[in-house]
């Protein structure tokens, strides 16, 4: 099982050597308390920065502290309008280059645009532009959480660190779920399946799947292999060339496979306070918040005293 808070994590969450300097990227309110209680674990003060939008929409930034020889950490959560919140992370970390810190470090605990990861049909892989956008803007290094897929950290020329929330969201489920022993992890789709069946695992409970749920744009209809046309043309293709052409796939009603009667369905939706969410949570109050910033505390601490980051690593599989 996952060791989530040793006391040897909390006594050590308050060292730092000096040089450090946390900014929060927006003024986002998710984003202001995430950074605030990072700066509260970690004893220091957060940098002083506005960052505000002008009339025709364009992002500025005023650094309003030395930077220089510091190591910078930028924290950014992602809003609803992501594109801006990309531009304020963007112009954030050039103006900390230019201002000649010694290193930054974005703290981004959900990237966006990383489904956009995989060709698809006449598209493009904009995970990767967003990976060297960053890079060329300035970024040293890469703080972020169970991304879509972990082959992204491939796109950044940067050290890429990708932390998990799943030891908190395991913590959760055993400390605020009374009868949980009673429960069953259910996975929202067949592509969950390996996620939730770690989890059922960790707690050593059973899985269930729910099948034929409306998918998303990661089917293979939307992919390169499609772009071929549809409709046979004999003046183009020789008749000894004609490519087989595969049926249409077509949803079935959806089903859950597995035995949830009876017993606590655990869907592996419960969050972190990496996103803001506060209107989602009105509207469902069963959507429960996790606070992960104890693992991003010790990430940072530990990236700026130059510690090796394995300990929040330990136990951590593959599916995790």
């Amino acid at each position: 099982m996952f060791c989530v808070a040793p006391p040897e994590l909390e006594t050590k969450m308050n060292i730092t050597k000096g040089g450090l300097v946390l900014f929060s990227a927006n003024s986002n309110s998710s984003c202001m308390e995430l950074s605030k209680k990072i700066a509260e674990r970690l004893g220091v003060e957060m940098g002083k920065v506005q960052v505000y939008q002008e009339p025709n929409r364009e992002t500025r930034v005023q650094i309003q502290e030395s930077v220089r020889g510091k190591d910078v950490f930028i924290i950014q959560t992602v809003s609803k309008d992501v594109n801006t919140t990309i531009m304020e992370l963007l112009i954030m970390v050039y103006a900390c280059k230019t201002s000649c810190a010694k290193s930054i470090i974005g703290v981004i605990p959900y990237f966006p645009y990383s489904k956009q990861c995989k060709m698809r049909k006449r598209g493009s892989i904009v995970s990767k532009l967003l990976a060297s956008m960053m890079c060329k803007a300035g970024l040293t290094h890469l703080i972020t959480m169970d991304l879509h897929q972990k082959e992204i950290q491939g796109f950044f020329n940067i050290p890429v660190d990708n932390l998990r929330a799943s030891p908190f969201l395991l913590q959760y489920i055993q400390e605020e779920i009374l009868d949980y022993r009673n429960a069953v992890i259910v996975a929202k789709s067949p592509a969950s399946a390996k996620r939730a069946q770690s989890f059922a695992e960790r707690l050593r409970l059973g899985i269930a799947v729910i099948h034929g749920e409306a998918q998303d744009a990661e089917s293979d209809l939307v992919d390169g292999r499609h772009s071929p046309p549809m409709v046979r043309s004999v003046a183009a293709i020789h008749p000894s060339l004609e490519i087989p052409m595969l049926i249409p796939k077509e949803k079935p009603p959806i089903t859950v496979v597995g035995d949830v009667g009876g017993r606590i369905a655990i869907i592996v939706v419960v969050v972190t306070n990496t996103i803001p969410h506060e209107v989602q949570k009105l509207q469902c109050p069963k959507i429960k918040t996790v606070d992960i910033s104890m693992i991003l505390s010790e990430a940072i601490r530990r990236i700026h005293n130059g510690e090796s980051m394995s300990y929040l690593f330990r136990n951590i599989g593959l599916d995790d």
